[in-house]
C-alpha cells in the first residue's frame, strides 16, 4: 500500500478502514475497498484524514495486515464452543457457541497483549455467557506486520473457551414463615427464574416453607427426587435465631464448600455439595440486589460442574464489592 495526500487518493482504492469520531461513539466512515471520490476528500477532512493508504505498490508478500492478522489470531486463540466473526477497524470478534461458562487463560492473555502488537480483550473469566453473545476481540495495533511477526503470536492457541452447562433442571427452596403465612409476597422466584430463562435452564421445582429445619430438609430432598439437578434455597442465611438454612443444609450431611463469601451485597452465602447435586443459599439481599449478586457469579459455575473451591473463593474478596453495593445507614 502507498501512504498518499487525499487529494491524490482521488480514484484509488482504500486500502483499510477509516473511521468517524463523534458524539455517538466510533464508526467506520469509508470501508477498505471503497474507490475515493472527489467528495470523500472534504468528508475526510472534515473527520481530520489528510493522508490514508491506498492498494498498490504492494511491499512483498511478506507483509500481512491489520485485517488479516485480527482474523487469523482471532481462529488461533478461539477454543472450544467459540466462533470467529471477523469486524472493522482491525478487528475480530470471538462469540460463544453454546450456552455454558467463559474459561479464559489469564497467563496466555497477559503475553500475548505484553506484546503490544495484538491485544486480546475479553468478558470476566467464570462468567456465565449466553449462544451467540460477544465474549472476546482481538485488536490489532499496527497497519501491517511481518508474516513471520504474525507467525509467532500464532502460538497462543485456545485461550479463550466456553465450558457448557451440565445440568439444566433447577430447584427452589424459598424459605421465610412470614413469606409461607402468606404475610409477605415471595420476591426471590422471579429473580431467579429470569436467569433460568436466560442460561436455557428448566425450573423443575418450586416452593415456599417455613424457618423449619425438617421443613428446609424435605424440600430440599423433595426437588432432588423431582429431577433437580441443583438447588437454590433463599433466605435464612444470617445469624438471627430464626434462620435456620445453614443448620439445615449441614443436617442433610452436605458437603459445605463456603458460608460467607467476600463479596457484597449477598455476603451471606452458602455452597454445598449433596451427594452430586450443588446446593447455593443466598440471603435475602438478592432481591434488593437484584440485577447482580452471588447468583450470577456462582449458579452458572455450578451448573456447569466448575465447583469452586475455598482458596478460589477466597480470592474473590479481590473485586468483590460489587458496583451495585450501596451503603446503608
Amino acid at each position: 500500500m502507498r501512504l498518499v495526500r487525499v487529494e491524490d487518493a482521488v480514484g484509488q482504492v482504500l486500502g483499510y478502514d477509516t473511521t468517524y469520531v463523534g458524539r455517538d461513539g466510533a464508526t467506520v466512515l469509508l470501508p477498505r475497498g471503497h474507490v475515493i471520490t472527489r467528495d470523500d476528500v472534504e468528508r475526510l477532512k472534515d473527520s481530520g484524514v489528510y493522508f490514508v493508504w491506498v492498494e498498490g505498490n504492494e511491499e512483498s508478500s511478506d507483509l500481512m495486515y491489520e485485517w488479516e492478522i485480527a482474523e487469523a489470531m482471532a481462529r488461533a486463540v478461539a477454543g472450544e464452543n467459540t466462533y470467529v466473526k471477523p469486524a472493522r477497524q482491525g478487528s475480530a470478534w470471538i462469540m460463544a457457541s453454546v450456552n455454558g461458562v467463559l474459561k479464559v487463560d489469564i497467563h496466555g492473555l497477559t503475553e500475548l497483549n505484553l506484546g503490544g502488537n495484538v491485544l486480546l480483550i475479553t468478558r470476566q473469566g467464570m462468567s456465565g455467557v449466553v449462544k451467540d453473545e460477544l465474549v472476546g476481540v482481538v485488536d490489532v495495533i499496527p497497519l501491517s506486520m511481518r508474516r513471520d511477526e504474525v507467525e509467532e503470536l500464532l502460538r497462543y492457541r485456545n485461550l479463550v473457551s466456553v465450558v457448557p452447562f451440565k445440568r439444566k433442571r433447577i430447584g427452589i427452596v424459598v424459605t421465610g414463615t412470614e413469606i409461607y403465612q402468606g404475610r409477605k409476597k415471595d420476591l426471590y422466584y422471579p429473580v431467579i427464574k429470569a436467569r433460568a430463562d436466560k442460561y436455557g435452564w428448566e425450573v423443575v421445582f418450586n416452593t415456599v416453607v417455613p424457618d423449619d429445619e425438617d421443613k428446609i430438609m424435605g424440600a430440599v430432598k423433595y426437588a432432588v427426587s423431582n429431577g433437580a439437578e441443583a438447588v437454590v434455597i433463599t433466605g435464612g442465611m444470617s445469624v438471627d435465631p430464626t434462620d435456620k438454612t445453614p443448620i439445615a443444609i449441614r443436617r442433610l450431611r452436605a458437603r459445605v464448600i463456603a458460608y460467607g463469601v467476600p463479596i457484597k451485597p449477598t455476603t451471606m452465602t452458602m455452597i454445598a455439595i449433596l451427594d452430586n447435586t450443588p446446593i447455593l443459599a443466598i440471603s435475602a439481599g438478592g432481591i434488593y440486589y437484584s440485577d447482580y449478586n452471588a447468583i450470577d457469579i456462582f449458579l452458572p459455575r455450578l451448573m456447569a460442574d466448575l465447583i469452586p473451591g475455598r482458596e478460589e473463593i477466597a480470592a474473590m474478596g479481590h473485586g468483590g464489592l460489587l458496583p451495585n453495593y450501596k451503603l446503608s445507614h
